[in-house]
């Protein structure tokens, strides 16, 4: 308990004088330090700490430094008698405050060197944020580019697909015509005029090189005929043969035989002086042939 504590009951001690050897509590502390003392000063320690501070040898407090062994020991073990006889002591207090003092130092180097530190930190936070601020600029405006060339060619696409539903708008309208009646029924003639079971064209109408290849044939047969003896006409219709369109025949032949013209058009349109002289003459000797099919 504290040796200093008159009025009332004492106080626990907080604090040990290890030369003086008296206990004060923590008010006391200053009462004491103020106290005479030996040349070496008071060496006051925490209560908890004084069993480190005892010799476990001589029960005394370690008030000396062995330099040698670098450990704090008692005065018996110096000058009297222990394994540190001999060697080179100092005070304890002096050594604590030199290493009191080389940590003092210690910290202020260890404090410059964070500073230091911290300064670096801070140049390369810095450098750190300027590279980034520049790639994130550089990011920016490559995406705006990009975005820009992205609007424009959604504008191209809006006008593609414009154009797009305005051909599907025309494609269902012709859809619709081809639906309509009048469409229909011109599709309906086309494909009944262009089927393979057409009917053979009617007789006098038909109309082609060939045929009128073996007009002229029988015309210059007919002028031999005139240039010789007279003898009995042979009506000429009759003498023309026939090339009709069956279904058997081929895509050339239907192309040959598939135009037509009227009947008395041929007679009218034939020239030379077999012309006249048939149309005089077959009127008497082939009237009543006229009429029939023309044959082979």
């Amino acid at each position: 308990h504290c040796v200093f504590c008159r009025r009332g009951p004492p106080l626990p001690a907080q604090k040990v004088c290890l030369r003086c050897e008296a206990p004060c509590c923590q008010s006391h502390v200053q009462t004491h330090l103020q106290q005479p003392s030996t040349a070496r000063g008071h060496l006051l320690v925490e209560a908890d700490d004084v069993r480190a501070w005892s010799c476990p040898q001589h029960n005394a407090y370690r008030l000396y430094h062995c330099e040698a062994e670098q450990v704090a020991v008692c005065q018996y073990c110096c000058y009297y008698s222990g394994a540190h006889q001999g060697h080179s002591v100092c005070d304890v207090e002096i050594r604590r405050n030199e290493i009191r003092e080389k940590v003092n130092q210690l910290k202020e180097e260890v404090r410059l060197q964070y500073e230091k530190l911290h300064q670096l930190l801070d140049e390369d936070l810095r450098q750190t944020v300027e590279v980034l601020d520049k790639a994130q600029a550089k990011f920016c405006s490559e995406n705006a580019a990009q975005a820009l060339h992205l609007g424009e060619r959604m504008q191209e696409a809006k006008k593609l697909l414009g154009s797009l539903q305005l051909l599907f708008d025309k494609t269902e309208d012709v859809s619709f015509m081809k639906n309509t009646k009048s469409v229909k029924i011109l599709m309906d003639r086309t494909q009944t005029c262009t089927s393979s079971s057409l009917s053979p064209p009617k007789i006098g109408h038909l109309n082609s090189k060939l045929f009128l290849n073996e007009v002229a044939k029988k015309e210059k047969q007919l002028r031999k005929m005139l240039e010789g003896p007279f003898s009995t006409p042979v009506p000429f219709l009759q003498s023309v043969p026939l090339y009709p369109c069956g279904v058997s025949s081929s895509g050339a032949e239907k192309r040959k035989h598939s135009t037509a013209f009227p009947e008395a058009s041929f007679l009218e349109t034939s020239s030379g002086p077999v012309g006249g002289q048939y149309g005089a003459a077959g009127t008497a000797s082939g009237e009543g042939q006229s009429g029939q099919p023309l044959g082979p």
